[in-house]
C-alpha cells in the first residue's frame, strides 16, 4: 500500500494483491484515484480508502471471483467519495473516473455459471463452422477433455494460471513425446482463448505457460524418418514388387517429391503440367473433395530427374483420358475424405511383412521427413525447402516479400537428392 501522484499530479492508493489471489485470476495491483491534486488531503483520504479497501480483501473467500471483488469495491469506493465531497472539499474541478482497476477485463455476467463440458460443446460448434477436418477437431475435443477430466474441475472459471501450471507438470510427468505434450497445451490454450473471448473468463490461463522440452534438441526429438536400410528393405521386398503400380508409384512419389500423401494421393491427371519446357506436379484443390493444408501447400513443383528416368512420364500418359481422373486411382473415405487412408493402411500391413514393428517404424507421412531432412544435410536454403514441401518461411522478409523461385531453380536443388535405392530400381511396369 502507498500513495502515489501520477503524471497529471492527481493522486492515487495503490494496493497489491497476494501471490495466491493473483494465481486465482486477481489483477496484480488497483490503482484508486483520490480526485485531489492537494497532498494533504491526499493522505488523509488514502488512509480511509486503504481501510475500505483492506476489510475487502480480508472477506475474500475460496468462492470469491475477481469480477464479484471488483463490483463491491466499486460500490464501496463511490460511497467514499460521496462522503469525500462533504468532508474534504476539492479545490480543483477535475471530471469523475470509475475505479481503474490494472490488468483486468470488463465485468462479466455469469461466468461462473458456465460449465467446462457446456463450453467445450460450443467450441466444438464453432469450429464445425470453419473449414477444418473432422478429424483434427476431433483431436482438439479429444486434448481438451484430457484436460477437463484430469484437472477434475467443473466451471470454465476456476480455471487459473495454476490449474495449467499443474497441467503441465502432468504432461511432461508422462510418457509423451515433446511435440505431443506440445500439442496437449496449444489446444488447452486455444479452448481457454475462445473462452476469454466469448467472456466465460477473465483471460487465458494457459498464456506464458512454457512449452518446457525435457527430450532435449538432439536426434531424439527430431521426427522419425525412413533410413537408408529401412528403404532398401522396403524397395526389394517381394511384397512391394508384387504391389500394384499405383502404391508403387505413389510411395516414389512421397520419397522423391516430399509430398503429403494426402496431396499425393489426390493428384489427378491433369495436376501433371509443364512449365518452363519442365514436367511438373501441381498441388491444388480445385477438384471435387481435394483439399489442402494451408495458402502455401497451394505450388508448382518439378518431377524429380529419378522419377522420369523410371518412367513416371510414361505412366501418367497410359493414365492420362479425355476426362481428368485420379492418377492413382485413389478415392477419398471417411468424414474427412481421407484421399491417403487406404495407401497408408497398405504401407503399414506391408510394413509389418518385412518386420517394421508398429510403433518402431516410419510412417507414409516419414517420406517426406526424409525428403526435408535430405535437402537439410545437403545444405539446401531453408526458403528453398519451404517451398518445395509447401511450408511458409518462418523468416518475415522471406515469407512476406521474397518472390517464389522458377521451377528451374527449383529443380536444380532437387538434384541434390539422391538415394541409394536407385540401382535397385529399373521403371516399374
Amino acid at each position: 500500500m502507498y500513495l502515489f501522484r501520477a503524471t497529471n499530479c492527481t493522486y492515487f492508493t495503490r494496493i497489491c494483491f497476494s501471490k495466491e489471489l493473483k494465481n486465482r485470476g486477481f489483477p496484480f495491483d488497483i490503482k484508486i484515484s483520490l480526485f485531489t491534486k492537494v497532498r494533504p488531503v491526499a493522505t488523509k483520504r488514502n488512509l480511509i480508502v486503504s481501510l475500505a479497501v483492506f476489510e475487502l480483501i480480508e472477506c475474500i473467500n475460496e468462492t470469491t471471483m475477481p469480477h464479484d471483488f471488483k463490483s463491491s469495491l466499486n460500490d464501496r469506493i463511490t460511497g467514499l467519495r460521496e462522503e469525500f465531497d462533504c468532508e474534504y472539499p476539492v479545490t480543483f474541478n477535475f471530471p469523475i473516473q470509475p475505479i481503474k482497476v490494472i490488468h483486468q477485463l470488463p465485468h462479466q455476467t455469469n461466468v461462473q455459471q458456465v460449465l467446462l463440458n457446456t463450453a467445450l460443446d460450443s467450441f466444438v460448434e464453432s469450429k464445425n463452422k470453419e473449414k477444418i477436418l473432422d478429424s483434427t477437431i476431433r483431436q482438439l475435443s479429444q486434448r481438451i477433455q484430457h484436460f477437463i477430466k484430469s484437472s477434475k474441475l467443473k466451471k470454465v472459471s476456476e480455471t487459473t494460471t495454476s490449474s495449467a501450471l499443474r497441467y503441465r507438470d502432468l504432461l511432461l510427468s508422462q510418457k509423451r513425446i515433446h511435440k505431443t505434450n506440445k500439442g496437449y497445451l496449444a489446444a488447452a490454450y486455444q479452448f481457454f482463448k475462445w473462452c476469454s473471448l466469448m467472456n466465460y473468463i477473465d483471460k487465458n490461463p494457459f498464456d506464458g505457460i512454457p512449452h518446457r522440452n525435457n527430450e532435449g534438441t538432439g536426434s531424439y526429438s527430431a521426427r522419425r524418418r525412413w533410413q537408408t536400410s529401412e528403404l532398401n528393405l522396403l524397395i526389394q521386398s517381394d511384397a512391394f514388387k508384387t504391389k500394384d503400380k499405383y502404391f508403387q508409384w505413389i510411395t516414389l512419389v512421397l520419397l522423391y517429391q516430399g509430398l503429403r500423401p494426402g496431396e499425393t494421393c489426390q493428384l489427378y491427371t491433369d495436376d501433371i503440367i509443364e512449365q518452363d519446357g519442365l514436367i511438373c506436379i501441381h498441388v491444388n484443390d480445385s477438384k471435387p473433395k481435394q483439399r489442402l493444408k494451408n495458402e502455401w501447400a497451394n505450388r508448382i513443383v518439378p518431377i524429380h530427374p529419378t522419377l522420369l528416368k523410371l518412367g513416371f512420364g510414361d505412366f501418367v500418359n497410359g493414365v492420362q483420358s479425355k476426362r481428368p481422373k485420379s492418377l492413382f486411382n485413389c478415392k477419398p473415405g471417411g468424414k474427412d475424405n481421407d484421399w491417403s487412408k487406404n495407401y497408408c493402411q497398405q504401407l503399414g500391413r506391408l510394413s509389418t511383412t518385412i518386420n517394421l514393428l508398429p510403433n518402431d517404424r516410419p510412417s507414409a507421412y516419414s517420406f517426406r521427413h526424409t525428403f526435408i531432412d535430405e535437402l537439410k544435410q545437403q545444405e539446401v536454403d531453408e526458403a528453398l525447402v519451404a517451398q518445395l514441401v509447401g511450408h511458409t518461411h518462418k523468416n518475415l522478409t522471406y515469407g512476406k516479400y521474397g518472390k517464389k523461385f522458377p521451377v528451374k531453380k527449383l529443380l536444380q536443388k532437387l538434384n541434390h537428392l539422391h538415394f541409394s535405392i536407385a540401382p535397385f530400381l529399373t521403371t516399374i511396369k
